[in-house]
């Protein structure tokens, strides 16, 4: 699991099966001094968090976990984030 921000959403009027009704947004990683690392990537979201929101997000198969059947995502926001308390 990563943590991100919500940067942006997709609209997209077609979309392959089954990924119908499912929100599209722009995810941007940070790392947990709230600093942007990497590219940015686009998720499902099925928290409806709204833009600015610090959130989690998990990728790759895992991404897939919430829909049933599995759907193809690479990426998936999963928690939206109130506080966290990092001490390295």
């Amino acid at each position: 699991m990563y943590l991100g921000k919500i940067i942006g959403q997709i609209e997209a009027s077609r979309r392959c099966q089954g990924l119908e009704g499912h929100r599209l947004v722009i995810v941007q990683p940070l790392d947990f001094n709230l600093q942007p690392i990497r590219w940015t990537l686009i998720a499902t979201d099925v928290t409806n968090a709204t833009l600015g929101s610090l959130i989690a997000f998990e990728e790759g198969r895992e991404a897939a976990n919430p829909y049933e059947p599995p759907l193809p995502v690479d990426a998936c926001v999963v928690a939206q984030v109130e506080s966290f308390d990092y001490r390295p």
